[in-house]
């Protein structure tokens, strides 16, 4: 199961769903990109691995947000 956390902070596991088995998530990044690029394309990959067990949002990676969705 893949927790999360309630609106007080605690650990929350009401909406994961058990994973009997996981499907491996690829992409592929260039490092050499701008910063922001490279931080949101990391973002987005965890948040491909977190929504297999039903979690939709990933809490502990969040990059600013960028230009074209100020």
């Amino acid at each position: 199961m893949i927790l999360t956390k309630d609106n007080f902070g605690h650990a929350y596991d009401g909406v994961s769903t058990p994973l009997h088995r996981y499907t491996p998530v690829g992409t592929t990044v260039n490092a050499i990109e701008p910063d922001l690029d490279y931080y949101w394309h990391v973002h987005d990959l965890a948040q491909d691995c977190v929504n297999q067990g039903g979690i939709s949002n990933v809490l502990m990676i969040q990059p600013p947000a960028r230009k074209d969705q100020a």
